[in-house]
């Protein structure tokens, strides 16, 4: 029996950004402005620079548990910046594919029409509560071979040839992830990416957090998971997440309207960005009753102190 679970999670993102407050015109700017009895902006040697005040007044660093203060002439010259990308399974893009390389960076699928170089890909290998996925950014597409700048999540793991019968490559390119009509006795998952270039020598962290529980207009609720894995059967949702920058890896757990820490680095990536997958997963039961069941979710970048 097919009954309408319509699944919807309007996803939104708050990415950190760093800004100084100074003086400017059309043409001009002063980024910091002080009175001082000298100094010098261009002391420099073979290998060093310095940039030197004499006299500057109530400079120094204070600090609290979640901020920090830099005062005086020159203040903090860092030019560190944090970039932030959270994309969602587009299920309209869905192919099948015959073949992945997690070494080549490679998947070859049934049509690779819908895709173009620059796109963000996830393959799902035996979709559905315990499935591995692999993201990556598209490089080449040859025929149906599709190339990516590399792999993240569970692609050490995965087969170079699936043989599940339900191994699927999306687009990740939506901000809603949906997983359409649900049924009972499926097992219903859809996929975020969370991707974070960090120049900040301290790291980030990423958190998530709900504006309430996965429940229809007339406030009727599906179960959070309780017992740290969705069955098939009862009625559970909550999410998993993976990557090498994940926390909480291992288990399902339900996202609360609490902030929970969820990815995290404790140095820079300046280069290479962290991907962190967030499989979403909704298991309903004969007592669970028809509607369409949303929730909005936010994650929070933040760099760490």
């Amino acid at each position: 029996m097919r009954i309408p679970y319509v699944f919807i999670v309007l996803l939104g993102f708050l990415p950190f950004s760093f800004a100084v407050a100074g003086m400017s015109s059309v043409n001009y700017q002063i980024d910091w402005d002080n009175f001082n009895a000298g100094g010098l902006d261009a002391s420099s040697s073979t290998n060093y620079s310095m940039l030197d005040t004499i006299g500057d007044n109530a400079s120094g660093t204070s600090t609290s548990a979640s901020y920090q203060l830099s005062a005086g002439y020159r203040g903090i010259e860092d030019q560190s910046s944090l970039s932030f990308i959270v994309i969602t399974q587009a299920n309209g893009t869905q192919v099948t594919y015959s073949a992945f390389s997690s070494g080549g960076e490679t998947v070859t699928v049934s049509s690779a029409a819908g895709f173009s170089v620059g796109d963000y890909l996830v393959a799902v290998e035996n979709k559905g509560f315990s499935q591995d996925i692999a993201m990556g950014k598209i490089t080449d597409i040859s025929g149906n071979v599709i190339t990516v700048d590399y792999w993240s999540g569970d692609h050490p793991q995965m087969s170079a040839v699936p043989a599940g019968g339900n191994d699927y490559v999306y687009k990740l390119s939506g901000v809603s992830a949906e997983m359409g009509t649900v049924t009972q006795g499926t097992e219903n998952t859809t996929v975020t990416m969370a991707s974070v270039l960090s120049t900040g020598s301290t790291g980030y962290t990423v958190y998530a957090h709900v504006n309430h529980a996965l429940q229809t207009v007339g406030a009727q609720t599906i179960a959070n998971v309780a017992d740290s894995l969705v069955s098939v059967g009862s009625e559970e949702y909550g999410v998993a997440t993976t990557g090498t920058s994940a926390l909480m890896t291992g288990s399902d757990f339900p996202l609360t309207t609490s902030q929970q820490a969820i990815q995290n680095r404790a140095s820079a990536t300046p280069n290479v960005a962290d991907r962190m997958g967030v499989i979403y997963k909704l298991s309903v039961s004969a007592a669970t009753q028809a509607g369409t069941y949303t929730q909005d979710v936010t994650y929070t970048l933040t760099v760490n102190y």
